[in-house]
């Protein structure tokens, strides 16, 4: 089982992580991280922070010649913007923490109940820790995992299903050589395999930064080549759609997982599900995927498929809150904001998905 662990702040220093339980002899190359990395921070709508953040990873364990060693795999992702923080994040002699104080929680974020939970008066230390940025070192410490699914002949891939109430026309019946075609075509923009739809959610996009606004939406991940049996049904802490629909939703702004069919599921009164076949050279089959490929907790050979839902970002929702040291109502300033982060989100999503396939293979 592999086992990791992150830190970091937002505007800290750095992000950090470590991964256990890889074997040895994995290959993994420097670009393995710095394309996956740069994939995260593309989409059109996103904010400020990814122009000024590289997000260059440094292996400083684990690795070595392009290989791993078994050992514990260390990473670091250096914060660009530290330098313009570091007056009140500096782990020690900070010169001056009142600059950064935070006194307006911010509603639909993790301000308020982090601060009444660890008893702090500052919302700043709860919201460098609960910021979507800790998604980067997480997504960056997915791709040894990544590379050792590869190495078995496993892939995946993202897409966005939709942004705000406008949806992409996807075929999933598409093979997935089909659906990595049309993606790489169409560019990390929008991570879809629908050309029309662009320049609706393009419009779509350009007039909510007008307004100030965020977008949310949905996305879709699939996993490709599993074997039958990842997961078990012996225990509830075993099943691996438990397993994956608890590492989808701790990530920032994402508000349900479905795997499957399961909105579609939920309504038909006929029983919907995925026939058995037998060839004496093919082995079992299935005709249909309604079942996402997991069921009883395991994988059932079929392709895994995963959708997320996500909440359009707080920041700028202009909402009132309560000022912590006039107890009286106050609006949390503007500061910056992706006006889209769907794709950005479905990187993320696969990434998490990644780690937790890998850790039932190890």
């Amino acid at each position: 089982m592999l086992r990791y662990l992150t830190a970091g702040e937002s505007h800290g220093s750095a992000l950090t992580a470590i991964l256990e339980g890889l074997p040895p002899n994995i290959e993994i190359r420097q670009e393995d991280f710095d394309n996956l990395l740069k994939k995260r921070l593309a989409g059109y709508g996103r904010g400020n922070r990814t122009k000024i953040e590289s997000d260059k990873v440094e292996v400083l364990s684990g690795i070595v010649n392009g290989k791993t060693i078994g050992s514990p795999i260390s990473i670091i992702i250096r914060n660009s913007d530290f330098e313009n923080h570091k007056d009140y994040m500096a782990p020690f002699g900070a010169a001056n923490v009142d600059i950064g104080r935070i006194d307006i929680p911010l509603p639909g974020h993790a301000d308020l109940a982090g601060m009444i939970k660890y008893g702090f008066d500052n919302c700043r230390y709860v919201r460098e820790r609960a910021s979507a940025r800790e998604t980067a070192i997480r997504t960056a410490i997915s791709v040894p995992a990544r590379c050792f699914l590869k190495s078995k002949g496993i892939s995946s891939l993202c897409m966005v299903e939709s942004i705000g109430e406008l949806k992409a026309n996807i075929n999933f019946d598409s093979s997935e050589e089909d659906l990595k075609r049309l993606l790489i075509s169409n560019g990390d923009d929008f991570l879809t395999p629908d050309s029309d739809i662009i320049p609706k959610w393009k419009s779509l996009i350009d007039e909510c930064k007008k307004q100030n606004q965020s977008l949310g939406g949905s996305g879709v991940v699939i996993f490709y080549n599993l074997p039958i049996g990842l997961g078990s049904y012996v225990e509830y802490d075993k099943r691996l759609d438990g397993k994956i629909a608890a590492a989808v939703m701790s990530i920032p702004a994402i508000k349900g997982v479905e795997i499957g069919n399961a909105t579609e599921l939920s309504k038909n009164r006929n029983n919907l599900v995925d026939k058995i076949n037998y060839n004496k050279d093919k082995g079992f089959s299935r005709q249909s995927n309604y079942a996402g490929g997991l069921e009883g907790g395991m994988t059932n050979g079929q392709p895994l498929f995963v959708r997320f839902y996500m909440k359009p970002l707080p920041s700028n929702s202009k909402v009132e809150s309560i000022d912590l040291i006039t107890k009286k109502i106050a609006y949390p300033k503007y500061y910056r904001s992706d006006v889209q982060a769907v794709t950005s989100a479905a990187v993320v999503v696969e990434s998490v998905i990644a780690l937790e396939i890998a850790s039932e293979m190890t």
